[in-house]
């Protein structure tokens, strides 16, 4: 058999061939790792680390991927000369300052393009005395919510407490609160920095970031998602429940934050286009055993109950002995970035200056108000149009929209 490294373009014309030389020459190369592995041979020593590489995706850098919390967002970094490992806490400089952060991918080559902004550089490595000391301020964080709780009933202010963050070395302290509406934290921002004798920052927090920081545990029995691994709160709406034949009740589809579930959008697209190709509830199909009408579906194992009008019993059957075509399973897309859900995301510190801008609420309806565009906007016209039908003057002449 010819070395499939060597195999010229017009020798695999077929798909079995360039999946048997596909195969092959992953095999091969597994021999050839392995092989230099047992003779002690360098395994890298190519010049994918110079700067200048711009053979197949362009130049390259090395990075070390960062999260600042167990659910955060995932940032890059220009290790240096650090020697860094998975599980390495080490201080990065953030738009917030200097910050604690755990390595989550080890510095490696990536290319230029596949990054974006700058790369800055890691600061230093944590030594075990310095995580001991983080863990202390983290044990202290019980207390620092406490003693916000007893403040904020000083300044007679309407918000709750939610947790306190504590930076790494105890000079910065992050204190989240949730409230109805937007108040003016400012005095209680300079009390408590006298309290704590340290720079502090009030965060107001949404619903789902409140949920996010306190934990709990959803309708499945497991820790939320938010709190656990999910970076990003993905775009969820009633459409997607309804397409996955749940109860349009809202309360039955929403999670402990009050917010419909994330997990409604997991396995969306795999329903939708399932059910593109599955027949209807009620459509008269025909199957090996004669014609029938579909009573149920089982959308993601694909198969569908069929009720005979004889008196033979209910069957299942798949698509494929229905004669229908199946689907191919959509690609996994990395989760777009969605702002914070919280309308008044402004943070005070005690010198009277915001840290953090403000959303607006118009921005973040804007995918909303998209979304009602074109075809939303004739539905709700026809919506109204059908209210108003047989809606004439009350009889009597009586005057109307009268109550009793």
């Amino acid at each position: 058999m010819a070395d499939p490294l060597l195999l010229t373009p017009a020798a695999v014309t077929t798909g079995d061939d360039r999946t048997a030389a596909l195969l092959a020459a992953r095999e091969l190369a597994k021999q050839r790792f392995k092989s230099k592995l047992e003779q002690g041979e360098p395994i890298t020593g190519c010049s994918c680390a110079t700067d200048d590489v711009t053979s197949g995706g362009g130049p390259t850098v090395q990075a070390a991927g960062v999260r600042f919390v167990d659910s955060g967002q995932l940032y890059f970094f220009d290790p240096g000369d650090l020697d860094l490992a998975p599980g390495d806490w080490v201080v990065a400089e953030t738009k917030r300052g200097s910050e604690a952060g755990r390595v989550v991918i080890a510095p490696r080559q990536m290319t230029r393009a596949s990054i974006s902004g700058s790369l800055t550089p890691l600061h230093r490595k944590l030594d075990e005395a310095d995580v001991e000391r983080m863990q202390q301020y983290r044990r202290e964080s019980a207390k620092a919510v406490r003693a916000f709780n007893a403040k904020i009933r000083e300044h007679r202010l309407n918000i709750k407490p939610v947790t306190a963050e504590y930076s790494f070395d105890g000079a910065h302290l992050a204190l989240h609160y949730s409230a109805p509406e937007r108040c003016d934290v400012r005095n209680l921002a300079q009390d408590l920095e006298r309290h704590f004798r340290c720079a502090v920052e009030l965060r107001q927090v949404g619903p789902r970031d409140e949920a996010r920081l306190l934990g709990g545990v959803g309708r499945c029995g497991r820790t939320l998602c938010c709190s656990s691994w999910l970076p990003f709160y993905p775009e969820v709406s009633m459409n997607m429940a309804k397409t996955q034949d749940l109860p349009l009740n809202p309360a039955k589809v929403s999670g402990v934050c009050g917010r419909l579930l994330c997990c409604l959008s997991y396995e969306n697209e795999q329903y939708r286009q399932q059910k593109a190709v599955m027949p209807k509830l009620g459509q008269i199909v025909e199957t090996p055993v004669g014609q029938g009408m579909v009573m149920s579906m089982q959308i993601l194992r694909e198969l569908v109950t069929v009720k005979f009008n004889s008196e033979m019993p209910d069957q299942s059957f798949s698509l494929s002995d229905l004669g229908l075509q199946t689907t191919e399973p959509p690609p996994v897309r990395p989760v777009a970035p969605q702002p914070q859900p919280v309308a008044m995301a402004e943070s005070y510190v005690a010198d009277d200056v915001p840290t953090q801008a403000a959303v607006p609420v118009e921005a973040l309806n804007a995918p909303a108000e998209a979304d009602r565009s074109g075809e939303g906007v004739e539905a709700a016209n026809r919506r109204r149009r059908r209210r108003g039908r047989g809606r004439g003057r009350p009889a009597g002449g009586g005057v109307e929209g009268g109550g009793v």
